[in-house]
């Protein structure tokens, strides 16, 4: 597996994120970007808002490709070693989740040319992209379906049930399966074999033709939805191209089985947010979370959790500053995030503390101007990324519970092989400072081995395997032993 597939992701809402080129939404819309039905547009600093008919959902504030491209090198200074784009093929919608057309890159987001060259100059900087999938469903506009008649009056599924596409849905006389029951998103029959050709195995298949065009690997939406059998279909047939490629599935659901019976690298992984919340507001006790954790990683493998992506937040899930009022929790939160196995993913605009309840208020238009400011967590998230970018061990190293003499403490190793890639995590989720003793159960950790905090450079002692730490209320340590091999002066690390 490529070390690429294990480093930090950021994902971005394209519509949301920057206007390339100096432009305005306006001027985009008078180029007729925005023309297709009920679509209009918003001045940049306006917060989106939920509308009961769900009109919200064609409301553009007018990012793209360019702008994206203009900001790698911002992007680039969180450590980041992955960008995840939502989608964006023709849509209707500003999310894209309802495609039109799998092989046109939507004119308001640019060209295919802004697309190879944001692919190329992320190279360059040593970052790949992963675009989002979106196979389980088709938009209500889509030339198949055509239900808005966007390409002629008797033409698509929706109108002709003679239509050469009519089976590429589920159709009961002239009722159809939407997604969640949308009728905006009709659901695809993916049993198809001309839509498998289409979409999958087709040497121009949706899936190849943009590995080809400079994608690295593929977000599945709806993955669950997928199953078992078309998730592996898309792994074998993406690997064709890039043998590399990396696949990530949006599963919900215990981590288990997506890697050994759907052929998934990794899932985006919501479970363990669940936990790590649940921790940060003392709804669960940190000894049965360290159960909790240590048995998903019997269950699923270390080496496929490490390659899960670790989230707090997305555009289908409120910011961290509208889940806690305190910064401490949302420290906590990014502190696990960060040490827990698994690829840390940040949403963008989290380094910049937006805020943002439930959709559509989670996918605001990115707020450059805190940039001013240098606000504390894009500083937390930089500190984070060059110290998770350094250490092996929270990279890809194994993962262990340790006792402690606090049952307010959850702490734990990321190791490997070698005793000087050893990291000892201990968080404190009590509200008061802690003096507490973590039990060490690595055989060569000498005796007397100094621990040092990667984020404040304290040092502590230990004795005989137990190390001693201090630990501010609602904080956290990561420590690493201090490790001479100066074999000019006595070390018990001769011969280790």
């Amino acid at each position: 597996m490529g070390t690429w597939k294990r480093s930090i992701v950021y994902q971005i809402f394209p519509d949301r994120f920057k206007i390339g080129e100096g432009k305005t939404v306006f001027e985009k819309e008078k180029k007729g970007l925005y023309s297709l039905p009920e679509q209009r547009v918003k001045e940049w600093q306006i917060k989106p808002e939920r509308s009961k008919d769900g009109s919200h959902q064609y409301v553009f504030w007018g990012g793209d490709l360019r702008g994206i491209i203009e900001e790698l090198e911002y992007i680039a200074t969180l450590g980041t070693g992955m960008i995840y784009l939502t989608p964006i093929f023709l849509a209707r919608s500003n999310h894209k989740y309802d495609t039109i057309d799998y092989f046109k890159i939507d004119p308001a987001f640019g060209t295919l040319e802004d697309f190879r060259e944001l692919c190329d100059r992320a190279h360059d900087m040593g970052m790949k992209i992963i675009i989002d999938g979106v196979f389980n469903h088709i938009g209500e506009a889509s030339k198949w379906f055509n239900k808005l008649k966007l390409f002629g009056d008797n033409t698509g599924a929706y109108n002709d049930p003679d239509s050469e596409f009519r089976d590429f849905f589920y159709f009961n006389g002239n009722n159809y399966r939407g997604w969640m029951n949308a009728k905006t998103l009709p659901e695809l029959h993916l049993e198809n074999s001309s839509l498998q050709e289409i979409l999958f195995k087709g040497e121009d298949s949706v899936i190849k033709y943009w590995l080809r065009q400079g994608a690295d690997g593929w977000r599945l939406d709806c993955a669950f939805d997928l199953g078992y059998e078309f998730n592996r279909m898309i792994v074998d047939e993406a690997r064709k191209v890039k043998e590399d490629a990396l696949i990530i599935g949006e599963v919900w659901n215990y981590p288990k089985g997506w890697n050994t019976d759907a052929g998934l690298d990794g899932l985006m992984n919501y479970f363990f947010r669940t936990i790590i919340f649940d921790l940060v507001r003392r709804e669960l006790e940190p000894h049965i979370a360290g159960r909790i954790l240590e048995k998903t990683v019997e269950d699923c493998g270390i080496d496929y959790l490490n390659t899960c992506w670790n989230i707090l937040s997305s555009h289908d899930v409120p910011r961290l500053s509208s889940e806690f009022e305190d910064e401490k929790d949302i420290r906590l939160a990014i502190g696990l995030q960060y040490t827990l196995p698994g690829v840390p993913m940040i949403y963008y605009g989290e380094e910049l503390e937006m805020e943002g309840g439930i959709d559509p208020e989670n996918r605001g238009a990115m707020e450059w101007d805190k940039l001013q400011k240098n606000p504390p967590r894009k500083t937390f998230y930089e500190r984070l990324g060059k110290i998770w970018k350094s250490h092996r061990a929270i990279r890809e190293g194994g993962f262990e519970v340790l006792s402690t003499s606090s049952n307010g403490v959850l702490a734990f190793k990321r190791h490997t092989e070698n005793i000087d890639e050893l990291v000892v995590v201990a968080f404190n989720f009590q509200l008061e400072e802690c003096n507490v003793n973590v039990y060490l159960n690595e055989g060569t950790f000498m005796n007397g081995t100094p621990m040092v905090d990667l984020l404040t450079d304290e040092r502590f002692s230990t004795h005989t395997g137990k190390i001693s730490v201090k630990i501010p209320g609602r904080g956290f340590v990561l420590l690493r032993p201090e490790i001479s091999r100066n074999m000019l002066k006595y070390t018990p690390y001769k011969r280790i």
